[in-house]
């Protein structure tokens, strides 16, 4: 089929134009949104193919996958981060390249794609892991036919991805929570830990977050940088891509107010302990000393995230709500912040009653 009929997420249809030359290389594919435009393209390709005309300069049969990836990297870099950039090329050298190097594009077949991630089963990685592989090697060969035109289908089959089972995360009761931030209010780490527990911000936008960003006029915190570990520096972009604002509860501001005085609106308002950006590992193991001073449980700075959901839920938020307040794209996302605590069931069981 030379005209390959799709429907957009936006519900808009477009037609794409495959066609092939001789060596069954495709000539680059365009997407229209009128069939009239589509059928003009496709008999101006198909006069070429008949005229022995290839695809492309030099044949693709002989595009080996190296270079189409190498290619493919290049053209993805201007629309990512750095730091997915890095870590996209870091997964490549270490599990794909070795094992498709001398493999023509045309030539890999899925038993060639289920052989990387069973033999990094076998090193014992995490599912995870796999998983980042599977979605790299989906998307390349995706953009292998719909972007360039080189293949008419993908040889990364649903079958292989891998399966993830949640681990529900550890996390605070209110109850706990609020001994901790009582407990740890005049240690330097308590903006960090009073920000996480009470407005739910990542570890990596507490780190970015600067005091200009606090809007106590509004009782909002303005959420538009984070910190990169994997390129060790601050990016104008938080883990959703888009800026957020997030409410502050009364509570939370009355601490922060107290702490911003003769404070520069560029100084960061969860600092180290001698001024500067908070170190992830400090306030990692910082946190776990303060926990067991409070008699709480150990918690990680994320999960700290997992505990204000918790005091939200306690107060009347819906899924929704917090789905708003955490910046998820998805309510999928949010569920798993729904923890499954039998108190909350058992004060929903005394509360059913026989309609009066």
């Amino acid at each position: 089929m030379a005209i390959v009929k799709r429907r957009l997420k936006t519900g808009n249809v477009s037609y794409l134009v495959r066609v092939e030359d001789k060596y069954r290389g495709y000539f680059p594919g365009k997407a229209f949104e009128r069939k009239v435009d589509a059928e003009a393209y496709e008999r101006e390709l198909k006069d070429k193919s008949m005229r022995g005309e290839l695809a492309t300069i030099g044949t693709i049969r002989n595009l080996t996958f190296q270079v189409y990836f190498a290619e493919w990297l290049a053209m993805r870099s201007g629309k990512v981060s750095k730091g997915w950039y890095d870590s996209q090329k870091r997964m490549a050298d270490t599990y794909v390249l070795g094992a498709l190097a001398g493999f023509r594009l045309r030539d890999i077949n899925a038993p060639d794609i289920g052989r990387i991630l069973q033999l990094m089963r076998e090193k014992g990685l995490k599912a995870q892991s796999i998983l980042h592989v599977f979605n790299l090697l989906n998307q390349c060969f995706k953009d292998a036919i719909e972007y360039y035109g080189y293949l008419q289908k993908s040889p990364v089959l649903k079958q292989d991805r891998p399966k993830i089972h949640r681990v529900e995360r550890a996390y605070l009761t209110p109850e706990d929570s609020w001994k901790l931030l009582e407990h740890c209010k005049n240690h330097y780490l308590a903006p960090a830990i009073w920000i996480s527990i009470l407005s739910g911000l990542r570890p990596s936008e507490i780190q970015a977050l600067q005091w200009r960003a606090v809007d106590f006029d509004k009782g909002q915190i303005l959420v538009c940088a984070a910190y990169k570990r994997t390129i060790g520096k601050i990016e104008p972009y938080p883990k959703q891509k888009d800026w957020l604002m997030v409410p502050m509860p009364g509570v939370l501001m009355d601490f922060l107010l107290d702490r911003f005085k003769h404070r520069f609106p560029m100084a960061f308002a969860a600092p180290a302990l001698k001024g500067g950006m908070l170190e992830y590992k400090k306030l990692h193991g910082g946190l776990r000393k303060l926990c067991d001073e409070a008699g709480v449980k150990r918690v990680s700075p994320h999960e700290l995230r997992h505990s204000c959901s918790e005091i939200w839920f306690r107060w009347g938020a819906s899924l929704e709500d917090i789905r708003r307040l955490l910046g998820h794209k998805s309510a999928e996302t949010t569920q798993r912040y729904v923890h499954r605590t039998d108190d909350r069931l058992l004060t929903l069981a005394k509360a059913i009653a026989r309609p009066s």
